[in-house]
């Protein structure tokens, strides 16, 4: 289906939680999380040379950072799965974030194996508790890093290393 020009609405998009195996992953949207955010700021090298005076640059690596802000739920897996790996050392996550459903074709984002890390967990007196979780990638014997994703036609991912 060809892309159409239209706002991409942020209640759209979703981070998935594999809970089946790395080389057959079972993608279980996350519906309890409120906010995610993914960035991928590069790391620049000059490439310059003599041709011009202007300074130029290419891409060396990217600092992938995703942020969950998560409502909390003891009775919710989802919830409780990043909580119980922010407080395990040794936990790793695989994720699939995209931009848009895994059944949207043209759907991007990152898949990876993260570890997880609790930011914030605020508890004011009339407030309602929704905790940040930053999420960074590590090797693992699956994969040495992250890749990035475009949904295609029946759902089927494209990954492309980083």
């Amino acid at each position: 289906m060809p892309a159409v020009s239209a706002n991409k609405p942020g209640v759209g998009a979703k981070r998935y939680r594999n809970t089946g195996s790395y080389g057959s992953p079972s993608w279980t949207a996350q519906n309890y999380d409120r906010d995610v955010t993914l960035a991928m700021p590069w790391d620049t090298a000059e490439g310059g040379t003599r041709a011009t005076r202007a300074k130029t640059f290419i891409k060396t690596r990217t600092d992938i950072t995703v942020t969950v802000v998560a409502k909390a739920d003891d009775a919710d897996a989802a919830f409780t799965s990043l909580l119980d790996a922010a407080f395990n050392p040794t936990s790793v996550m695989d994720c699939l974030v995209l931009n848009g459903l895994i059944t949207t074709e043209g759907a991007r984002g990152v898949r990876g194996e993260f570890l997880v890390n609790l930011d914030s967990d605020p508890q004011e007196i009339d407030g309602s508790i929704y905790d940040t979780f930053t999420l960074k990638p590590v090797w693992t014997t699956n994969a040495v890093g992250p890749s990035s994703v475009v949904m295609g036609a029946s759902s089927t991912p494209t990954f492309t290393a980083l």
